[in-house]
C-alpha cells in the first residue's frame, strides 16, 4: 500500500532531474553552436592570429587578437559585422588584444593627450598629424591615427610590438557624485 506512491514519487523525481540535465545540455549546446561558428568566422579576418569567444553573465565576450593588420578601421569594422550576424548588435563586448610592449604603452600615454584633444574639439586632422609627428620623435615605425563615423583608432608599431586602441568618437559624459 504504501509502496506504490513511493515509486511514483521516485519515478516523478528522476524524470524531473532527467529533464533539467537534459536542458542545461540544450542550452550549453545552443551556446557552443553560436561561439564555434564565430570563432571560426573572425578567424578568417586578415589579420587575427586567434579568437576566444566565451559566455558570461548573460553577455558575449569576444576576444581577438590581432597580428600585424593593413588598415585597422577596416578590420574592426569587419570583426563587428561578423559578430553583429552570428550574436546580434550590442549582445557582445569586442575585445582587441595586441603585442603592446612597455615602450608601446609609454608612447600611447605621449600621444593620448593628442587624441583626446581631437575626440573634444572635433580637430581629428590636428590630432593624427600631432600623433603621427610624436611618433617619430620617440622612434616609433609608425603612429596612425584614424577616425570613421563611430570610433577613433589608435595604431602604434614599433618592431615586432603593436598597440591597437578603439575609442568612442566622442567622449562620453563625466558623472560626478552628488
Amino acid at each position: 500500500m504504501f509502496g506504490r506512491p513511493l515509486q511514483i514519487r521516485w519515478v516523478a523525481f528522476t524524470a524531473a532531474i532527467t529533464l533539467g540535465v537534459l536542458l542545461l545540455a540544450s542550452l550549453f549546446y545552443q551556446e557552443q553552436a553560436k561561439a564555434a561558428p564565430l570563432e571560426r568566422d573572425l578567424a578568417a579576418v586578415p589579420g587575427v592570429a586567434a579568437v576566444q569567444v566565451e559566455r558570461d553573465a548573460g553577455r558575449w565576450h569576444v576576444r581577438v587578437q590581432l597580428g600585424a593588420v593593413d588598415l585597422l578601421p577596416a578590420t574592426y569594422r569587419e570583426l563587428r559585422d561578423r559578430a553583429d550576424r552570428r550574436l546580434g548588435p550590442d549582445r557582445y563586448e569586442l575585445e582587441l588584444v595586441d603585442r603592446r610592449t612597455p615602450e608601446l604603452e609609454e608612447a600611447f600615454y605621449q600621444v593620448s593627450y593628442f587624441v583626446e584633444e581631437g575626440r573634444t574639439r572635433g580637430d581629428y586632422a590636428e590630432a593624427a598629424r600631432q600623433v603621427e609627428a610624436a611618433g617619430r620623435r620617440l622612434g616609433l615605425d609608425r603612429a596612425r591615427l584614424y577616425v570613421d563615423a563611430e570610433f577613433v583608432y589608435l595604431e602604434l608599431v614599433r618592431g615586432d610590438g603593436v598597440l591597437y586602441a578603439v575609442m568612442p568618437l566622442r567622449p562620453q559624459p563625466e558623472v560626478t557624485a552628488r
